[in-house]
């Protein structure tokens, strides 16, 4: 029997001390690179030997970076791993500052010469889009001077996430009361409180929370605010007109693609409305606040999986991808995921980071849609390592939500036609809309909300009552007037821990289920081959974004894949709805939602 699944990050390092000793080798080897080639006149050999020096070197930070990482969310109780992390993210700062002469010493060459050199040594091919790329962004490319700017901006962000994760850890939720006896609400067991079917509990936990952050607001306010000043101040030492275009030119991604999505989303907000005013009348509320959302439409519908069983299911649902896909599944079972419970772990994050996958396993649904979802994206890597050169091996960011969500997709309808009943199936098609709810229609207001606050950045301070009031205006913009937002739910920016950690991340989950659903859809229906779409997931980032799309037959320049993703929605609501009349129709009298498990609560 499988009792747990840990990480064995001993094919990085066999111990700390060796992490240690490779930082100061790595220290070592910029030195060196920077003596040799700096003021070296280039050759198409030396060139090419640059390139290679660079990216082997490159190669090594990423392994530092990726060990000293999962050592701190495997335990974020520990300064040691706090000083690990830290360490290896100065490193990866250092290394990109020392040697950004490399990318100036290519663009003096100029693009002929360049070209000259790749018909000379046809070695240089592999580079051929990593030369591209510098070209596109030579007009973006600063001196020393300016670099060292942009390092130290860099460096006060880090020590400010470190400020921000500190203060997460330091956040205590206070109790709630069920049938009389005080039960305190930890980041472990408030999922479970926050969608409890009996209500006063859920708006207990809701406020409780809530409480908890009003206390810290200023402190997350101050951390932002700082944040999206070295952005801003970062962006424009670099040439861009803000964090935004800065963000999209690196994927080299159209500003339209942003605007097309907001746009497509407010357009749906009223299909996004009506479920949930489906889900109101079946949890038989009348006026409906933030916190009645969290609810699953669960009925009597089994929702706790064993680790052991979750694998097995997640490994039976992911069989329409073939063998290869399989074996990979084997594979990163064997090391590379650490999903077992350990009070040490971040107790809220889930995050795959090359081969490596990291959640805490509760044996819920929300779970095994997560164990398969972080597969999706260590797989792709998996597969992207085998077939090309470090260089691109890594999934671009754009599409990198793809190849997760398409494996949350065919999760969920396996289990929809293996469900035994009903009320099961109403569970996981309500789930397949909820995923729409979470995964396009908030991460597009998240993204809206971020575009206003970098908008607002130019002219006053992100204070604590600013982002209130600013995040309590588009939360009405998007649930409208059927859903009360409660003035304490203008506070929910405290909580977005992708505004601080990453800039403009959250409209990729957005683009990602939409295209994932169409992924699903044309495997299910033929049009896209079960080959095509492994060649896909092995291009790494050979390709700018929206080519290696162009793999699976998807134009993003298309609004039509966005309008192909929403009806795709309208049509599981609509399957919703016309099981429901069905259920209600037949045995439906005795179909009601699960009540609240006090014992199990407690």
């Amino acid at each position: 029997m499988m009792k747990e699944l840990k990480w064995n990050l001993e094919e990085l390092f066999i111990n700390t001390e060796a992490f240690y000793s490779e930082l100061e080798a790595i220290k070592a080897e910029i030195e060196k690179i920077k003596e040799k080639y700096r003021e070296e006149t280039l050759s198409s050999e030396s060139l090419f030997s640059m390139l290679e020096a660079k990216w082997a070197l490159k190669e090594r930070v990423n392994n530092c970076l990726i060990y000293g990482s999962l050592m701190y969310y495997r335990d974020v109780t520990s300064e040691e791993t706090a000083e690990l992390k830290k360490d290896a993210e100065e490193l990866n700062s250092a290394f990109t500052a020392e040697l950004s002469f490399i990318d100036a010493k290519i663009v003096a060459l100029g693009k002929e010469e360049v070209e000259r050199f790749m018909e000379k040594n046809a070695d240089l091919n592999v580079y051929r889009l990593h030369i591209d790329d510098i070209f596109r962004k030579e007009s973006h490319m600063q001196d020393e001077e300016t670099n060292k700017e942009i390092k130290e901006n860099g460096d006060a962000i880090n020590v400010l996430l470190k400020d921000y994760n500190t203060l997460l850890n330091s956040i205590k939720y206070g109790s709630i009361e069920i049938e009389g006896e005080p039960i305190e609400v930890t980041l472990s067991n408030f999922a479970k409180y926050i969608s409890s079917r009996d209500r006063e509990t859920r708006r207990q936990t809701y406020f409780a929370v809530n409480d908890a952050y009003i206390e810290s607001q200023d402190e997350f306010a101050r951390i932002l605010d700082t944040i999206y000043s070295h952005r801003t101040q970062n962006a424009t030492l670099q040439g861009y007109n803000s964090v935004l275009e800065k963000t999209l030119f690196e994927e080299n991604i159209d500003a339209q693609i942003i605007d097309a999505l907001i746009a497509a989303v407010h357009e749906s907000l009223p299909l996004m409305r009506r479920y949930l005013k489906v889900k109101a009348d079946l949890l038989e509320i009348a006026e409906p606040h933030l916190y009645d959302l969290t609810v699953p439409l669960d009925f009597d519908a089994k929702r706790s999986f064993e680790l052991d069983e979750a694998v097995e299911i997640v490994k039976e649902a992911l069989k329409p991808l073939g063998k290869e896909y399989g074996d990979t599944i084997d594979e990163l079972l064997d090391g590379h995921i650490d999903a077992s419970l350990d009070e040490k772990k971040h107790q809220s994050m889930t995050f795959s980071w090359g081969p490596y996958s990291f959640l805490n396993f509760r044996e819920a649904y929300g779970d095994i849609k997560n164990l398969a979802h972080e597969l999706g994206h260590s797989l792709n890597y998996r597969l992207s390592q085998k077939n090309l050169p470090f260089i691109y091996e890594d999934s671009t960011i754009f599409v990198g939500e793809t190849a997760s969500i398409v494996n949350e997709i065919l999760l969920n309808r396996y289990l929809y036609a293996n469900a035994s009943s009903d009320e099961e199936r109403l569970f996981y098609l309500s789930k397949e809309i909820e995923n729409y709810f979470t995964s396009v229609f908030k991460q597009t207001m998240y993204t809206e909300f971020e575009q206003d606050l970098y908008a607002q950045k130019r002219t006053k301070t992100l204070d604590a009552t600013e982002l209130s009031k600013r995040y309590g205006d588009i939360i009405k913009t998007y649930y409208g007037d059927n859903i009360i937002c409660d003035e304490a739910s203008f506070l929910d920016w405290t909580r977005l821990g992708h505004l601080y950690r990453w800039s403009f991340y959250p409209y990729k989950y957005a683009t990602g289920l939409l295209i994932a659903s169409v992924v699903v859809h044309a495997l299910e229906t033929g049009t896209l081959t079960i080959e095509e779409y492994l060649e896909f997931l092995k291009s790494g980032s050979c390709k700018y974004s929206l080519d290696l799309l162009k793999i699976l037959k998807i134009d993003m320049s298309k609004s039509s894949v966005l309008q192909e993703g929403f009806e795709i929605l309208k049509a599981d609501i609509e399957k919703l709805e016309s099981l429901l009349a069905d259920v209600k129709s037949g045995e439906a009298q005795s179909m009601k939602l699960s009540p609240i498990d006090k014992k199990k609560d407690e």
